[in-house]
């Protein structure tokens, strides 16, 4: 799979709000606005390249997402590690930044919980090269943390027991504990592509993340309504499904 960088232009089509040089007018005085556009220009400087960009809403204050890839950081097994920076410019959220894995086979994003790779949060109103150096820096010392994480996935090898039990605490990830809908869990277990085929935890939990995240899965409402479950495209719902997967796959280790 050959790697994707973005331009700034293309991030102008997609996630106009990068590029916003105010906060909205909504916001108090006391809000610390940070021009997200500072911060990829900063990234760049240092030798990141995009990968993705997203924005939710079409407004120019919407809270928005950007993905970077630094060729001199090691792959870890069969992913690459990203910067996940978060921002938004209406207070619905502050800046972040957060490690995070993309898995070459099978274009899955998976977002490293902060068990395996500390999130950093900027809290004054500027954000410098100084910063994205101490980013690198970091993200470096926490590659052998999240190594072993994921080396300790592939050799924990799961009964179909364990591997049911995953998937029935993980529904409760994807819905609120309680509603649940009726699910074929041995359907969501069978894998999409040969490279996922296995007991391994780590190809079930790329497995059963794939499922919840992209969709696709038939099933029954609780109202016995047949129908398939939608992509999820919301920004912080898919961070929290996919870091809440992270930490139960670790509790299995």
């Amino acid at each position: 799979m050959k790697n994707t960088v973005m331009t700034l232009d293309q991030i102008k089509e997609v996630a106009p709000s990068v590029f916003t040089t105010s906060a909205s007018p909504k916001v108090s005085e006391r809000y610390s606005f940070v021009p997200t556009v500072d911060i990829v220009e900063n990234f760049q400087r240092e030798g990141w390249e995009i990968s993705s960009a997203k924005q939710m809403g079409k407004g120019i204050y919407s809270l928005h997402e950007i993905k970077f890839r630094n060729g001199e950081l090691p792959n870890v097994g069969d992913t690459l590690v990203e910067a996940i920076i978060r921002n938004s410019h209406n207070g619905m959220s502050t800046l972040s930044v957060s490690a995070g894995l993309f898995r070459l086979i099978c274009s899955n994003g998976l977002t490293v919980a902060t068990s395996a790779a500390d999130s950093f949060k900027v809290r004054h109103a500027g954000f410098e090269l100084d910063d994205v150096k101490r980013i690198t820096e970091d993200f470096a010392k926490k590659l052998p943390i999240i190594e072993g994480s994921v080396n300790r996935m592939m050799e924990r090898e799961l009964t179909i027991d364990e591997k049911l039990d995953f998937v029935r605490e993980s529904a409760n990830i994807r819905w609120n504990v309680g509603s649940v809908p009726t699910l074929d869990y041995e359907q969501i277990l069978l894998p999409n592509r040969k490279e996922d085929e296995g007991d391994s935890l780590w190809q079930v939990f790329n497995v059963v993340q794939e499922k919840w995240i992209r969709g696709g899965v038939e099933y029954n409402t609780q109202r016995g309504r047949k129908t398939k479950l939608r992509t999820i495209n919301d920004i912080l719902n898919s961070n929290r499904i996919n870091t809440k997967l992270w930490e139960l796959a670790e509790t299995i280790i």
